[in-house]
């Protein structure tokens, strides 16, 4: 199972999202998908780090913390602008390098070191690739919420990942015509994307607003038309798992099971709740105060 990386100021939205209430807990989480992730990033480019800075900038790594980490700033040259960075020809992205393992023989002989639990954000000067970034919750550069939100252009599946972030960043570019395309698939994930960015907690107590009542429709129905069949993929937005983002109660309608075959009668309770609601419950998204790079 791939172990998750959060880095700088998303981190405790990323534990929130995880279900994690602290750093020391984020050890061996599920694969986040990639379209999940584009969802989840507010800016998205296509670069080259072109430089790292000498002078490391001291900034809380996540909303709490106590004392300053030491950031390292990279200088990204943006080639091609998915998201968010209309306008932009550069970008700073800021990561925490980290510490060297204690030292120290084991039993075995062999070097002692801390459990391994996380993977690092680490970006080098030449480094090409496409990046999923937020800008910090208190400074004006910007942050990758995990390790795997930077894909390196050296990877084997490089040019499929990028092709699914550029097909998810243009959904999330023009929702309405995501939302209404021919495709039925492009109407579910667009309407799985929107569903992720609304009802993902980023801060301990978000206020929660009611969105447009036509978008509400046409995600729901947009969600209903996906396939079914996929209960999770690593790679795709599975409706079943967005669907579960929705968190509806007896209070909705929604009063599923018992279920003598889940795996076949769960998905078809869940896409006649959607289909039968579309026109009366509203979605309502969680107003998180961090900032946001908007078009």
């Amino acid at each position: 199972m791939r172990r998750i990386m959060i880095s700088g100021g998303l981190l405790a939205a990323t534990l929130a999202l995880l279900g994690l209430s602290s750093p020391a807990e984020a050890v061996a989480v599920r694969l986040v998908p990639l379209p999940e992730r584009v969802a989840m990033a507010n800016i998205i480019v296509v670069g080259k780090v072109t430089a790292i800075e000498e002078k490391t900038v001291p900034a809380h790594q996540f909303p709490g913390a106590k004392e300053n980490a030491d950031f390292t700033i990279a200088v990204v040259e943006i080639k091609d602008a998915l998201l968010g960075a209309k306008g932009l020809t550069h970008l700073k992205v800021g990561f925490v390098e980290p510490k060297a393992p204690a030292g120290g023989a084991d039993k075995t002989g062999g070097l002692r070191r801390p459990p391994l639990r996380v993977q690092p954000v680490v970006l080098a000067k030449g480094q090409e690739g496409c990046f999923l970034l937020n800008q910090h919750f208190e400074e004006s550069f910007y942050v990758a919420p995990g390790f795997d939100y930077v894909l390196d252009k050296t990877n084997a599946n490089y040019d499929k990942e990028l092709g699914t972030v550029k097909h998810c960043a243009k959904l999330l570019s023009d929702p309405e015509a995501g939302l209404k395309s021919k495709s039925a698939d492009d109407r579910s994930t667009t309407a799985g994307l929107l569903i992720i960015r609304y009802r993902t907690a980023l801060t301990a107590n978000p206020k929660e607003e009611t969105i447009d009542a036509e978008q509400s429709k046409l995600i729901l129905q947009g969600l209903a038309d996906g396939d079914w069949s996929k209960a999770f993929s690593p790679t795709e937005l599975a409706p079943q798992m967005i669907f579960g983002r929705l968190n509806l109660t007896d209070k909705d309608g929604w009063k599923p099971g018992p279920f003598q075959s889940f795996q076949k009668e769960f998905p078809e309770a869940a896409k006649k709740w959607l289909k039968d609601n579309a026109d009366s419950y509203c979605i309502k998204r969680f107003v998180n105060d961090t900032k946001e790079k908007k078009e």
